[in-house]
């Protein structure tokens, strides 16, 4: 089981968005690897939440009052992550980090395996960690 933890703000918020939807309808939380980086890591991977149906190879976990969906492809990505909601000058909306994912390094920041060539600097290859 994955380890997903939504601040109050988040868990009120869903609550006052989810209100009058029907029983089965959860939050999907989602990952992408994106933005360069072959790891997917650190802000190289982009989080989504969305209202959903689970599916049946979805990992289901319980939060206060609705339900979390986790696709398998996402899971790696998602476990360890924390969900809040902020609202001050810069910013208003849903927050996802994930503290347990390592940032990409140089390799990662140009663009990510095939396009970095050696990074010796880094123990070569990509510089995700996989020589």
């Amino acid at each position: 089981m994955i380890h997903l933890e939504v601040r109050p703000a988040a868990v009120e918020q869903v609550k006052t968005l989810i209100r009058g939807q029907k029983p089965e309808i959860g939050v999907r939380v989602y990952a992408q690897p994106g933005g360069g980086g072959c790891c997917g890591g650190g802000s190289a991977v982009q989080f989504g939440l969305a209202f959903a149906k689970p599916r049946s190879d979805d990992e289901v976990l319980p939060a206060d009052g609705f339900s979390l969906f986790v696709d398998p492809t996402s899971t790696k990505f998602v476990d360890g992550a924390v969900i809040d909601y902020v609202e001050d000058l810069n910013q208003s909306g849903f927050k996802i980090t994930n503290p347990t994912l390592p940032e990409p390094d140089a390799a990662g920041r140009s663009g990510g395996c095939g396009s970095c060539g050696s990074n010796s600097a880094n123990g070569g290859g990509c510089g995700c960690g996989d020589h």
